[in-house]
């Protein structure tokens, strides 16, 4: 039986965050949490949707201390501020840290914690306030899945929180909150759009609704990425890789995803390594390893990024993002880690729950070599 599922209605385009006070309206609510990093808030990316909650008459509440790979000390730091607020909805404004951080939030605010109670799948039992996640990258493809990853400080470690309740009842996607993304930002967030079609495609949890959205993002990433991070102002640019991230979102949160995020995850709770960067770093690596015996899907791949007949091949493939790495400045990963770390991150890797959807079985010897090959 095929399953395909996406948590949130989406409004996309131009000029959507604008719209929020008349979308928040439709909740009959009194009292807004905003969740949102201070760079986002310091940018002014946050005024237009301020003025419009304002003339939809919603008291505003900001929690404004999200910082990269959220973690389960921030979470309750915040649902402790929350909780003398009264709020009735919960609007999450930035990257994936951001709406990730959002998302457990909102899980807190009507579930008993600690947040670790509810790692794994359907462990939320109580339903969760209605949450607005308005995305100011294009990457985590978050504001449409089921899902939030939260750090476990004392463990460092990734956690993964998904199921009923989690996602964003609503995702509205505007392309211009996008426009001043500096190029690194871009191209990090972009490659975690493109390894999220990539694996969800690879995925042994498939399916014809997952690949079609997983294909069609592989092509609006490979073909617009690159321009998006060397000319920002590029809207065409830019609304297609939000698009394409967006895509990539709808094909994982049912199909899933593998091995590339299985080393991303200790390698962002063990070094702060962005999430997108470590997804990069080792995609083309992953990519030539999963595509062995997978044949069939590697040409559907490297005709999604418009490649010629004598390149539809894993290796070819890997060289092919390798190169687009290199061409956005994605770097390498001995600039964050030392060769005696391996040992620490094959271990983590081998027992995160992504590996059960990746298409080869994975042994330490297999993310060894991925990683000196990333190296």
């Amino acid at each position: 039986m095929l399953v395909f599922e996406i948590p949130s209605r989406v409004f996309f385009g131009q000029a959507a965050a604008n719209q929020i006070g008349s979308i928040v309206r439709t909740f009959n609510i009194q009292a807004a949490l905003i969740v949102c990093d201070q760079g986002v808030k310091a940018a002014g990316i946050m005024t237009p949707i301020l003025l419009s909650l304002e003339e939809a008459e919603v008291t505003v509440n900001v929690f404004d201390k999200v910082t990269a790979n959220p973690s389960d000390s921030l979470i309750a730091e915040a649902v402790e501020y929350a909780r003398n607020l009264s709020v009735d909805i919960v609007i999450a404004v930035g990257g994936g840290s951001s709406l990730d951080a959002a998302k457990a939030i909102n899980i807190l605010l009507t579930n008993d914690g600690p947040i670790q109670r509810y790692e794994g799948i359907d462990q939320v039992k109580r339903q969760t306030l209605p949450l607005i996640a308005i995305p100011t990258t294009s990457g985590t493809g978050s504001e449409v899945t089921s899902f939030s990853i939260i750090t476990d400080s004392e463990n460092k470690r990734k956690m993964v929180i998904g199921g009923k309740f989690v996602g964003a009842t609503i995702a509205v996607l505007d392309p211009e909150l996008t426009i001043k993304l500096p190029p690194a930002i871009t191209a990090a967030t972009g490659m975690d759009a493109m390894t999220h079609a990539i694996e969800a495609y690879f995925s042994t949890n498939a399916s014809v609704m997952s690949d079609v959205n997983a294909l069609k993002a592989i092509e609006l990433l490979y073909e617009n990425l690159e321009i998006a991070v060397k000319n920002g102002s590029d809207i065409a640019a830019r609304e297609a890789v939000m698009l394409g991230s967006m895509l990539a979102g709808f094909a994982f949160n049912s199909a899933l995803l593998g091995l590339a995020h299985a080393i991303a995850h200790p390698l962002g709770a063990l070094y702060n390594i962005p999430h997108g960067v470590a997804n990069a770093m080792v995609l083309p690596h992953v990519v030539a390893f999963n595509g062995q015996g997978n044949e069939d899907k590697i040409i559907n791949i490297g005709r999604a990024m418009n490649l010629a007949d004598g390149e539809l091949s894993a290796d070819q493939i890997a060289k092919k993002i390798d190169e687009l790495n290199a061409r956005i400045s994605i770097p390498r990963l001995n600039q964050y880690i030392q060769k005696s770390d391996f040992a620490l991150i094959v271990s983590d890797a081998l027992v995160e729950p992504s590996l059960m959807t990746n298409p080869r079985k994975v042994k330490s010897q297999d993310i060894l070599y991925i990683l000196e090959n990333a190296f």
